[in-house]
């Protein structure tokens, strides 16, 4: 997977969400508001990630979290 694949709100999300959240998981609400952005579209791209293989999701007191995988990382961390 290269970041020549992703969308640019996808790689918009992922370096978000590498930037806020690089190993413990953060909830679709918590990032939203981060990037001031809706939730439901912030989930809808998340999800899209995780099945890419760039983001994992965890349970968090019931709800989903997020946080990127080793791919993920590597590609939402380069400049």
């Amino acid at each position: 997977m290269s970041e020549d694949h992703l969308s640019r709100c996808q790689d918009w999300i992922l370096t978000s969400l590498c930037q806020f959240s690089p190993t413990a998981p953060i909830t679709t609400p918590d990032l939203a508001s981060k990037l001031n952005h809706s939730v439901r579209r912030t989930e809808m791209y998340l999800e899209q990630l995780v099945e890419m293989g760039l983001v994992r999701v965890h349970e968090v007191s019931g709800e989903p979290a997020w946080r990127p995988s080793s791919d993920g990382l590597a590609i939402g961390t380069v400049e």
